[in-house]
């Protein structure tokens, strides 16, 4: 049988020549047709089936799909492709995967109830999310009834703020305005959460899980983000993690697969305000807007800590007391490739006597080869006012030996910006950083990421150039890190290491009272 070129769009003419001349080419040309229209029809039924993610969509997509987390976050700058990552990671899990970006495990083989619930602020339930899922979900027409995809209610409320499918799905939108109460009793399979929300909701939100269940949620750090920020830290790696995306990381230039033109995120970019910019352009906490040391990145610096041995690894140590607040210890180790670790910290109230045992209590229990130690300059000061004398003079008493650390801040901020810096091109270093950190050191970690530049408040602000200084609040570790990167520490062999290192007593070979320790070397 001759096979037919289907033209949907074919003359009357060469219509009625196949009438008159060939029945049989004609109900073929007729059956295409109908195939074809069914098909355009289906296709502009379920955009689902040709959603095209960006680069960071699609990963966060795979984090989803994986069900290897509890909380699941894309934390996005404006324009970053949020709410339509969030709307087809719904329809996605409601229908099974519509196509190749969803074929992960989760959206194959549902493992939670079918019941799931969407937070967000009203107006953003109105008027982008109702309207995105009603894009991106198969569209209802009028030959499906009464078997349409999804019946749709409002149930009192002035936007839809129910979804009921026709495969089983009870879907509820609350505002995250509604009262607290209102989060509780009912078991869920999934929740997404579109932008920021209190505190007080989140945990009633999470109370849902008892018969498991997975959180999505989208967000711009803007309001409310400081303490998501502080949950997320405690519980990255075991119950969260996270994507984060740039404005440009939806760009048909820079980013992949994106959807804005470069000329048009510039000239957004450009119109927000200073204070504003982390956010919504480059998708960073606002709380954290002007963070001095930006480089540091959690995924990349931190890492899960390991023994360290007195042959491969020099310690440096740090230390940064205070009249009024905890002193604050910290230990740098470096190995024979130059690589620095963050290996340990120390917060100490009370006596320079007390202070002095958690250090040596410590020293002793993470196997450290201490090759120096340094110490805010400021404590050696001798205080008119009282009897005793200064922190370093007690130390040196007590028999530590400490130098004075830096006190040129900006070098020291140079210096550790110059460790933080890596690149990586397709998943690998092209430059690994300098510098990693243990997990272990939460509040090194945590002072780190909240050391930011001080700025001039009120009308002020307006009036006068940025202080070029960083606020002098909680800033301990990172100042004892500025002082400890200064120093620029060196791996030394354990045969050159200094005699004043060693315990006292000990001379030639590192035996008690004999010869010269520094040629001691028992891993030789």
């Amino acid at each position: 049988m001759t096979n037919l070129l289907l033209d949907t769009n074919l003359p009357i003419t060469q219509t009625k020549n196949l009438i008159a001349n060939s029945p049989e080419l004609l109900a073929q040309y007729q059956r295409g047709l109908e195939i074809l229209k069914e098909k355009a029809k289906r296709k502009a039924n379920n955009k689902g089936w040709g959603y095209t993610p960006n680069g960071k969509a699609e990963k966060f997509i795979a984090m989803v799909g994986s069900d290897k987390n509890f909380v699941n976050m894309f934390i996005g700058a404006n324009g970053s492709s949020k709410t339509a990552t969030g709307a087809n990671i719904l329809t996605n899990i409601i229908y099974g995967p519509q196509n190749d970006f969803f074929k992960h495990p989760i959206f194959q083989n549902w493992p939670y109830i079918k019941k799931g619930r969407i937070i967000s602020d009203p107006t953003t339930l109105k008027e982008k999310i109702v309207p995105e899922l009603k894009k991106w979900l198969p569209s209802n027409d009028a030959s499906q009834i009464p078997d349409a995809p999804y019946e749709t209610g409002k149930e009192g409320k002035n936007y839809i703020s129910k979804f009921t499918t026709n495969n089983g799905w009870e879907i509820d939108l609350m505002s995250n305005e509604q009262d607290v109460k209102e989060f509780e009793s009912v078991d869920l399979g999934f929740v997404w959460i579109d932008e920021p929300m209190p505190k007080d909701r989140f945990m009633a939100t999470i109370a849902r899980a008892r018969l498991g269940m997975i959180i999505i949620w989208t967000f711009t750090p803007l309001t409310y983000s400081a303490w998501i920020k502080d949950w997320l830290d405690q519980h990255l790696g075991t119950d969260a993690d996270y994507v984060e995306a740039e404005m440009e990381d939806n760009c048909k230039v820079h980013g992949v697969r994106g959807f804005f033109e470069h000329s048009h995120i510039k000239r957004i970019a450009d119109a927000y305000p200073e204070d504003e910019k982390e956010a919504r352009v480059f998708g960073k906490f606002g709380h954290l807007i002007g963070r001095v040391h930006k480089k540091f990145n959690r995924k990349i610096h931190v890492v899960k800590p390991f023994a360290i041995n007195e042959q491969d690894w020099t310690t440096y140590v740090a230390l940064d007391p205070h009249p009024r607040v905890p002193d604050h210890v910290l230990y740098l180790s470096v190995n024979r490739k130059g690589t620095k670790i963050l290996t340990g910290e120390i917060l100490s109230d009370g006596t320079v006597k007390l202070l002095y045992e958690r250090i040596k209590a410590m020293e002793a229990s993470m196997h450290y080869r201490i090759e120096q130690r340094v110490i805010d300059p400021s404590a050696y000061n001798d205080d008119q006012h009282r009897d005793e004398k200064s922190v370093g003079s007690q130390l040196y008493d007590l028999g530590q030996s400490w130098v004075k650390g830096s006190k040129d801040l900006m070098a020291g901020i140079k210096r550790t910006d110059s460790a933080l810096d890596y690149e990586i091109k397709q998943g690998k270093f092209i430059l690994p950083p300098e510098l990693f950190i243990f997990d272990s050191l939460t509040i090194t970690i945590k002072q780190l990421e909240e050391y930011v530049w001080s700025d001039w408040k009120g009308r002020s602000a307006d009036e006068k150039k940025p202080k070029g200084q960083p606020r002098d609040v909680n800033d301990h570790q990172v100042e004892n890190l500025h002082r400890l990167l200064l120093t620029e520490p060196l791996f030394i062999p354990y045969a050159l290491r200094r005699p004043s290192a060693l315990p006292s007593g000990y001379g030639i070979s590192g035996q008690p009272g004999i010869g010269d320790a520094s040629d001691f070397d028992p891993y030789s």
